[in-house]
């Protein structure tokens, strides 16, 4: 191997590291999150704590108030299915 070969070869895999660095910060940024078709989606929640949460997920239809611990997961609330949820999703 000459030194162009080794200097083409690291250049391609910084290229092919940067790509990885920008698709992760794209898809952070945008928080694109990879869902299934499940039925289930998070349409908000906000940190309570170190390890606690208040969620609110839409389950087929229904709309529904969590509360997240590290040791369980309660339904504080059935929410009305037309409630308007305003501001910032984390």
């Amino acid at each position: 191997m000459s030194g162009n070969d080794i200097g083409a070869m690291v250049l391609a895999l910084f290229a092919v590291l940067v790509v990885i660095v920008v698709l992760a910060s794209l898809l952070k940024r945008f928080n694109l999150k990879f869902q299934g078709a499940s039925g289930m989606k998070v349409l908000s929640s906000v940190s309570l704590g170190a390890k606690e949460r208040l969620v609110i997920v839409d389950v087929g239809g229904e709309k529904l108030l969590l509360g997240v611990t590290q040791q369980r997961i309660d339904c504080l609330k059935e929410l009305p299915s037309d409630i308007n949820l305003e501001g910032k999703k984390e």
